[in-house]
């Protein structure tokens, strides 16, 4: 249903359809055009700087003996129509009212001279298209001669100009007709409707984004949600039309103009609407875990400007394991943006981490290295973390206090007093682990294990990293702010396969500062001493063979490059009489073929169909949650 514009005088009378449709029709067309638009690039009249990337207006009108536009022109002036324009725009009216030079040609009364009475009552009653061609030609003929009157409208340049255009157009049509009609358009086109002062044309931008927003969020959050095709929208005495985005990318393309923004500070309708907003960016990732362990989400997040970044570390319906695995998205981050920050910007997103919360082997290893790289070069990519390593001691003995008596007591430190509230937060993340815990399946090819483990010589060991399944690393995954690679590795000569989880120090984490630092920090994160996350370990057994499983309970240390696992875990079948157990055989079978025909023998009872192994990593819920 049409919202019809309300003046400041009380509701307006609904205005007759047909009149509204003649004035519709007169855009871009010189009919009845009485001054003309021209589009300047960021400068207009001496002194100034107007536009909407400067302080003045997006609009000026040359007065006498003035010099028109010291920027460049971009595109064709525009003809426009002054009736129109003084009523849909307060900063055009404004500009109308100034000393013109020459006046125009009264373009109805040349028609009437020209073909009388009828043809004037025809011209001022419907669009030029359905002007007579003699009347019409008559019309733009005289209008061309004619010395009209120019307003200048300030561009930010050549890509400017459609949003500039659409934002002229709403004051005749009520409706926003932005280019590819995506968010960044529509936020273009509020862009100079709000420099000009176009009432409603600000309001209807706003709600069309909001619409986008909206049927995104009904189509589901997350990677791939399905959305409409196309809506529009009503508001503020104007409607909107625009294509729908697909509701995984809407949101991250309002995030992804965060240059086109308004100030939220000073526009209280775009502040509520990127409130909304960021309850759908945090729904589209969800949690550290799927970020750091699926491509897309990873790819999507890098690309966030600060604004989103922002609005995923200071919720708390961010999902993660641990606050450490928080800290390395926020590294991952920073490792591709780092160049677009300032000490400033790295200080407000650092300050959102809940450092306190991290896990003993983050307190005691990763912060004191990123602290030591912070103070060896603060500006450096690897300086990002604003703490010092006194800061980094006074954190880890603050955390493992026993007591809430130390707790308070240290609060009192003067270092500490200096440091974000967040550090120090007791208000945990959602927890994005459930009882039933998050399978990450893995799989491994018949090829795949001949490749590992035919063809081994005596006393020779292989090793086989299975393939997991929709991460982003083929052989490992992240977990508590650590990289994790399950491996399966067996000696010749045994009768069983052994099952191994290795940690690794995600390259994030290494330092980018100076040389010497650098090295420094990389030697003090190998040496780290972690825990293996609480997870659980399956084999898929074929047929009717019984699968195998294992599990960590949460209690287990590793060092960093280390192993720890199950010795003997998958037993296996012994090897064909006459092939060792590598299938190494000399004679007619020897080869390949041969190799994979031991193999597959001997791994038969996990093999599905003869020719796949199959299982999972489960992470489950920490053990301090269990009870």
């Amino acid at each position: 249903m049409q919202q019809q514009q309300q003046q400041p005088g009380g509701p307006a009378a609904p205005i007759n359809a047909r009149v509204a449709r003649g004035i519709s029709g007169l855009f871009g067309q010189s009919l009845l055009a009485d001054c003309q638009l021209v589009f300047v690039q960021e400068r207009g009249l001496l002194g100034q700087q107007p536009g909407p990337h400067g302080a003045a207006s997006s609009s000026t009108r040359a007065p006498p003996g003035r010099e028109l536009g010291l920027g460049q022109r971009c595109g064709e002036p525009l003809p426009a129509h002054s009736i129109v324009l003084r009523f849909a725009s307060d900063k055009l009216a404004a500009q109308l009212d100034w000393p013109a030079s020459p006046g125009p040609v009264d373009i109805s009364l040349s028609i009437v001279k020209k073909n009388g009475p009828k043809a004037t009552a025809t011209s001022t009653s419907s669009t030029a298209a359905s002007v007579s061609a003699p009347a019409a030609a008559t019309a733009i003929a005289a209008a061309a001669k004619a010395q009209l009157p120019i307003l200048q409208v300030m561009v930010g340049g050549e890509e400017e100009l459609p949003a500039a255009r659409a934002a002229i157009q709403f004051a005749y049509t009520g409706r926003v007709e932005a280019g590819g009609s995506g968010i960044r358009e529509v936020l273009q086109v509020r862009r100079q409707a709000a420099y000009l002062q176009m009432e409603g044309c600000v309001e209807a931008c706003l709600a069309a984004v909001r619409e986008q927003l909206l049927k995104a969020g009904g189509g589901g959050a997350g990677v791939g949600a399905a959305a409409g095709a196309s809506a529009s929208t009503n508001a503020g005495g104007g409607a909107a039309s625009h294509r729908q985005m697909p509701s995984s990318s809407a949101v991250l393309e309002l995030y992804s103009c965060s240059d086109v923004w308004p100030d939220p500070a000073e526009d209280a309708a775009f502040a509520a609407l990127l409130t909304e907003a960021k309850t759908q960016l945090v729904a589209h990732f969800g949690d550290a875990l799927a970020v750091l362990n699926k491509q897309k989400l990873y790819d999507q997040m890098r690309a966030l400007p600060v604004e989103g970044m922002e609005a995923l570390l200071e919720s708390d319906d961010f999902g993660t394991d641990s606050e450490s695995s928080v800290v390395l998205v926020l590294a991952e981050w920073m490792a591709a943006n780092h160049s677009r920050t300032d000490a400033a910007t790295r200080r407000r997103l650092c300050g959102l981490l809940r450092l306190s919360q991290c896990s003993r082997a983050y307190l005691g290893w990763v912060l004191p290295a990123l602290a030591a790289a912070h103070e060896a070069s603060p500006g450096s990519a690897g300086g990002w973390l604003p703490m010092t390593r006194d800061d980094a001691t006074c954190l880890l003995t603050y955390s493992t206090a026993m007591t809430v008596q130390e707790r308070f007591a240290m609060r009192g430190n003067a270092a500490m007093r200096l440091w974000p509230a967040n550090w120090l937060s007791t208000q945990r993340r959602r927890q994005c682990l459930t009882a039933e815990g998050r399978e990450i399946s893995f799989n491994a090819s018949l090829a795949d294990l001949t490749k590992a483990f035919g063809g081994m010589k005596s006393w020779s060991t292989g090793r086989l990293d299975p393939i997991l399944a929709d991460a982003r690393h083929v052989d490992h995954f992240a977990a508590q702010g650590w990289e994790w690679n399950p491996y399966v590795d067996c000696w010749t000569s045994d009768a069983a396969a052994d099952i191994w989880v290795r940690p690794r120090l995600p390259a994030a984490l290494r330092s980018r500062a100076t040389a010497g630092a650098a090295a420094g920090n990389t030697l003090l994160l190998d040496g780290a001493v972690v825990a293996v996350p609480r997870l659980r370990i399956t084999v898929r057994g074929a047929g009717v063979h019984p699968s195998w499983s294992g599990a960590f309970g949460g209690s287990d240390v590793i060092k960093i490059g280390a192993s720890r696992g199950w010795a003997t875990a998958l037993e296996l079948k012994e090897a064909p009489a006459d092939q060792p157990a590598g299938g190494t055989a000399s004679g007619p079978t020897s080869g390949s073929a041969s190799s994979s025909g031991v193999v597959a023998a001997r791994w038969s009872r996990y093999l599905l169909c003869g020719v796949r192994l199959t299982g999972s990593v489960t992470l489950l819920l920490p053990p301090l949650l269990l009870l």
